[in-house]
């Protein structure tokens, strides 16, 4: 597969949207005990939790329709890969301030700063490469 292939980022886009997707539903649903570790949280940390649990699902929403054609998503693509990237700042400014979490979330500080500029890196390649599709009468593409 060549790396720069608009049908391999789709797929890599697909896998990480149902990840997002599975996860912020799971989330949202049983809250804070499906972390690893000391899971018990007052109800203020809950609710907050399962807040941006929300938020998570939502984005996984954004993703998904960006997967089909992202080509056409670049503001959808550029956001939720930042505010991955963003995500991954937070938890580190909070690995800093108050020490480190599970090893898990730990890991996570790295997989949130390097897979979003991986993927827009990869995802400028699919979109010079794509097709330039007419638009419709609305402004939208074919």
């Amino acid at each position: 597969m060549v790396v720069s292939s608009r049908r391999g980022f789709q797929w890599v886009l697909t896998l990480l949207t149902l990840f997002v997707l599975v996860t912020g539903v799971l989330e949202m649903v049983v809250g804070p005990s499906l972390l690893p570790g000391d899971p018990e949280v007052s109800t203020t940390v809950d609710s907050n939790y399962r807040f941006f649990a929300g938020i998570w699902c939502a984005l996984g929403l954004v993703l998904a329709v960006a997967s089909r054609r992202p080509e056409d998503h670049a503001a959808a693509v550029w956001a939720a890969f930042g505010a991955v990237f963003l995500g991954g700042i937070a938890r580190g400014v909070s690995y800093l301030d108050v020490g480190a979490p599970h090893p898990v979330h730990t890991a996570f500080i790295g997989v949130e700063l390097l897979l979003p500029p991986m993927m827009l890196l990869w995802y400028t390649r699919v979109r010079r490469t794509a097709p330039v599709r007419p638009l419709r009468a609305g402004g939208e593409r074919l």
